[in-house]
């Protein structure tokens, strides 16, 4: 009887150091909201961003090797004057690389695609910062000023690569953060030349879009906090956020299939993507083939709206050292 009651002691101790483990482990909205508590402050907190405008050509431009728009013209339209964050991308201060990669624009004549970029085809960026004073932005200070190269050909501007179907070039800015992220610090190199372990690899990517599906279509919204936990606790301190800031993009930007206000609210299947990898190897994840946007998609519809939306689902992927699992980034 001693033994009998010592094993089972022993069994129920187990398993509820085992239950402790997994909740201390788990996350969920509550731990969430509480992120605010943990964020870091600093005297000066600088917001970057990037100001674009763009002429005839299709882009795609990148900060540190992740994307921060692409764009497709359909229309032979552009940006003029488009204002993105870049506090996001930015994990310590330094030196910040910028990669613009332009293809060809749109013919309004023809209704097609231009074989080329154009002699005006080109990009303008503009690297601003700028602080939040008394809950309000104050005034921006030009960090970096970047035109595509030109030439001047009989007194006009003509793009250096007139004539090709594609241009790269990249510049650099440095940034004063106060904060260091050091998730991509301590991940692996995902990407490599070898075709098996890019199939292998492309198996396990598919199976964690699977899995985040699976959260959004069948899960709690527990269980979608404990899966972004550390993306909505990065993000946060890199744009500084409060508590009530922090609560407000959870509540908003994360539409879930059980929010009162919607109506509707579906993800396709992962298909017809390819594997992309940013960061210089480090962050992959599956990209649908026709527009290059996320391959986890779908739609959803408010009650005060009268049509759905179509929502991309950004998720990037990567792999802590002396890890056999991806994680969301």
């Amino acid at each position: 009887m001693k033994i009998y009651r010592l094993l089972f002691f022993l069994n129920f101790a187990l398993l509820f150091t085992g239950c402790n483990g997994q909740n201390k482990n788990t996350k969920s909205e509550k731990d969430i909201y509480a992120i605010g508590n943990v964020i870091k402050h600093f005297t000066k907190e600088p917001h970057y961003g990037a100001t674009i405008y763009t002429n005839n050509c299709s882009f795609e431009i990148l900060i540190n090797d992740i994307p921060i728009i692409k764009y497709k013209d359909n229309s032979g339209g552009g940006l003029a004057g488009s204002y993105f964050p870049l506090n996001w991308d930015i994990t310590k201060a330094g030196k910040q690389k910028i990669t613009v990669r332009l293809s060809p624009g749109f013919n309004q004549t023809t209704k097609s695609m231009y074989p080329t970029l154009m002699k005006n085809s080109g990009v303008k960026i503009e690297i601003v910062k700028t602080y939040i004073v008394n809950k309000s932005w104050g005034d921006e200070e030009e960090v970096k000023n970047y035109t595509t190269p030109q030439n001047i050909i009989q007194g006009k501007e003509v793009a250096t690569f007139d004539g090709k179907d594609y241009f790269e070039d990249s510049f650099e800015f440095n940034a004063d953060v106060p904060y260091h992220i050091n998730n991509l610090d301590n991940a692996e190199v995902l990407n490599t030349t070898d075709k098996g372990k890019l199939q292998a690899l492309e198996k396990e990517v598919v199976s964690k879009y699977n899995e985040i599906r699976d959260l959004y279509l069948k899960g709690t919204k527990d269980d979608l906090a404990d899966a972004f936990y550390n993306t909505e606790k990065r993000f946060s301190q890199q744009l500084y956020q409060s508590s009530a800031e922090i609560k407000y993009r959870w509540d908003n930007d994360y539409q879930f299939r059980t929010d009162a206000n919607l109506d509707f609210f579906d993800l396709k299947p992962i298909e017809k993507h390819k594997m992309t990898f940013y960061a210089n190897g480090k962050i992959v994840c599956l990209e649908k083939i026709n527009n290059e946007k996320s391959a986890l998609w779908g739609g959803f519809k408010r009650k005060d709206k009268d049509v759905g939306t179509t929502t991309y689902i950004q998720l990037y992927l990567y792999r802590p050292k002396n890890s056999n699992k991806l994680e969301v980034y």
